[in-house]
């Protein structure tokens, strides 16, 4: 993860294990990926690539993954995926997306998951495009999928705190639930997401953590712009992980990269 408040919170081993335990089995993109991903020879780069959801994917599938994420806590879940696993297509990089250089190109490169949006300013995002650049081959694509601002109510300053998920934690047998609340900045055109997980023992106490998560949105005219200060041009914009046409009503923008030229 890539801003300081996102790197504070996925560097905490407990928090970093709850954000696996809620979303690590979200799947409605990896066909996406993995389409994306097998048009390319060289082994995938994965930006942001956390706990494995995405690259373990991609590996079972029979695809070379090089995994890149800032978050030594994320990146050892991953690791001890891999261990059980015994997989050993996935190459894990510990690196932040601004400044990574890995001395290699690769013709496919991921950022999931709206990974992208924790870039909260323009010269962090044209940073990371730019390593981005660096590492695409010629005819290579860089693939990412973010939040449209079609999809938030941005007359809405806050939401109530809502009960978004529960579960089981195989390690504890503890009951975990998640809830959730939006602060929104149109002026600054980002979302701060507080997440609430209560931990419920086999006694019933409860055990509360928190952190903070700062979304940036970019409406399609901004991002040409910082894609051609990157040396990068924009392929194609859809609007889900089916490729359907991106319109104004889109709440998800997915858009794929190439070099200028």
């Amino acid at each position: 993860m890539s801003s300081h408040a996102a790197e504070a919170a996925y560097a905490d081993e407990e928090l970093a294990a709850l954000y696996d335990l809620f979303f690590s089995d979200y799947a409605d993109d990896l066909m996406m990926h993995e389409q994306f991903a097998r048009r390319g020879e060289t082994a995938s780069l994965e930006l942001g690539a956390g706990a494995g959801r995405l690259a373990l994917h991609l590996s079972r599938a029979g695809i070379d993954v090089v995994a890149v994420d800032s978050s030594p806590a994320m990146l050892r879940l991953l690791q001890s995926k891999l261990a059980a696993e015994r997989r050993p297509r996935v190459r894990i990089v510990e690196a932040d997306m601004r400044s990574f250089d890995l001395g290699e190109r690769f013709d496919v490169i991921h950022c999931a998951a709206n990974t992208f949006q924790h870039l909260l300013t323009t010269d962090d995002q044209i940073a990371a495009l730019r390593r981005i650049a660096a590492h695409l081959t010629p005819g290579g694509v860089f693939v990412a999928k973010v939040r449209a601002p079609a999809g938030i109510d941005w007359g809405m300053e806050q939401t109530a705190l809502r009960l978004r998920g529960t579960r089981i934690d195989p390690a504890t047998g503890d009951t975990v639930m998640r809830l959730e609340s939006w602060s929104i900045s149109p002026n600054d055109m980002w979302t701060a997401a507080t997440w609430v997980f209560d931990r419920i023992d086999a006694q019933g106490a409860v055990r509360r953590r928190s952190f903070d998560v700062t979304l940036r949105y970019t409406g399609r005219d901004e991002l040409r712009l910082l894609l051609a200060r990157a040396g990068l041009r924009l392929l194609h914009l859809y609007g889900g992980f089916d490729l359907s046409p991106f319109d104004a009503d889109s709440d998800s923008m997915v858009f794929v990269t190439g070099l200028e030229g």
